[in-house]
């Protein structure tokens, strides 16, 4: 087992190295999807990064998000509310029409056809059709391939070299002072983590980098390599998220979730384009914050793409824990009625 975990790092590190050598959109998290997924289907092998591992990478993002956290950043957040509304609806929307989508065209369940839809988390979607007899590996496999695609399509869309956000790599005097903020961010993600907080990892890293900026102490700028590792440990855990779901039943769903994951993308498209009319968003903000799912690849594409990450960010945070609520009201309707 250790050494299936150290091959499965060594080869996601290596594809990642090879895919940004050559320029590929988000090459570092792209390349771990296919590597892993190849090696995992050629050895019947897979070995996931670990809890801690992925823990550890969305606390890598929440650093960097907060580095962007400043005073000027708040004054503009007022606008933040109504985008907030306008996102809701529109995954509101989105779930009830891949709902009746997924009952009608595929003669899949009432539950498990609208919890297949969801734009929300996939461990709240799984957990209640368990509780309701719904079909877990439908909505599962819905939920990896709906994730896949996102990660896979979005980048090749918004991907613009020249609008990189590339913080500076370590100065021999920075070393020492971001080990001690890793430790610190990483005792408060095991802190809040034990309290059951939702993303405790995202929110201590934020915490950490964005109350030294507005303190304005010193500015923040975290080294270019943190969303590096980040990404290397989001695809390969992605790609070993869909591998479980078994090949030959993906063969048979994938053509349909992709099809329903396009008119997911298309309805998030409108909703982020009357948002961006709205409220006077640039419209690659809002794009990204409404994409139906993602909530730990979107910021990393924000980041990548200059796009601004702590609205992006928020937003998929607020899609997370909305539908985390109002999916178990909709489902009790579901069943009843």
């Amino acid at each position: 087992m250790r050494y299936s975990l150290l091959i499965f790092g060594l080869v996601s590190a290596a594809s990642a190295v090879v895919f940004e050598a050559i320029d590929f959109p988000l090459g570092a998290m792209i390349g771990p999807i296919f590597a892993v997924g190849i090696l995992a289907y050629l050895t019947s092998e897979s070995s996931e990064p670990g809890v801690d591992a992925t823990d550890f990478a969305i606390m890598l993002i929440g650093i960097v998000l907060g580095s962007q956290v400043t005073p000027e950043v708040l004054n503009h957040a007022e606008k933040w509310p109504v985008s907030m509304l306008l996102l809701l609806l529109t995954m509101v929307l989105i779930l009830f029409t891949l709902g009746r989508l997924n009952q009608q065209l595929l003669g899949m369940g009432r539950v498990s056809g609208y919890l297949a839809g969801a734009p929300g988390n996939l461990a709240t979607a799984v957990a209640i059709a368990h509780q309701l007899d719904g079909s877990i590996s439908q909505v599962a496999i819905y939920h990896s391939l709906r994730l896949a695609f996102l990660t896979v399509i979005t980048p090749l869309i918004f991907y613009v070299p020249e609008a990189h956000n590339a913080p500076r790599a370590f100065g021999s005097s920075d070393f020492m002072i971001w080990i001690l903020l890793l430790a610190f961010a990483w005792l408060m993600t095991q802190a809040l983590k034990k309290l059951r907080v939702t993303t405790p990892g995202l929110l201590a890293g934020t915490i950490v980098t964005a109350s030294i900026n507005l303190s304005e102490i010193e500015p923040v700028n975290p080294p270019s390599f943190f969303i590096s590792i980040a990404m290397i440990i989001f695809g390969w855990q992605i790609a070993i998220d869909v591998l479980k779901q078994g090949l030959l039943i993906l063969s048979k769903t994938i053509a349909p979730a992709i099809c329903a994951n396009v008119l997911g993308v298309i309805l998030a498209a409108i909703g982020a384009y009357i948002t961006h009319l709205t409220i006077d968003i640039p419209l690659s903000d809002t794009l990204l914050a409404f994409m139906p799912g993602g909530f730990q690849v979107m910021p990393v594409v924000a980041l990548e793409t200059g796009a601004d990450g702590l609205y992006v960010t928020t937003h998929h945070l607020v899609r997370v824990l909305a539908m985390g609520m109002l999916i178990p009201l909709f489902a009790y309707y579901w069943r009843r009625s």
